[in-house]
């Protein structure tokens, strides 16, 4: 399966899509960063939400608090 299809079909996830995102971006390319964007709207649709990015500062501190 190449990248156009596995955009079509949601394969990739939040953080693969915002990584194609950048290299299409460099590369100017139209069509996938249109694909990028209906898959991101799909996943939505569907109810997954991106992973939060913790730091390892605010986990420490939110342990703190639990203290």
């Amino acid at each position: 399966m190449n990248r156009i299809e596995k955009l079509e079909n949601d394969v990739y996830s939040f953080e693969e899509l915002d990584t194609l995102e950048k290299n299409a971006t460099k590369l100017s390319d139209k069509e996938t960063l249109d694909l990028i964007e209906k898959s991101r709207a799909s996943k939505f649709a569907k109810g997954e939400r991106p992973r939060v990015n913790e730091t390892a500062r605010a986990r420490r501190d939110r342990r703190r608090q639990g203290e």
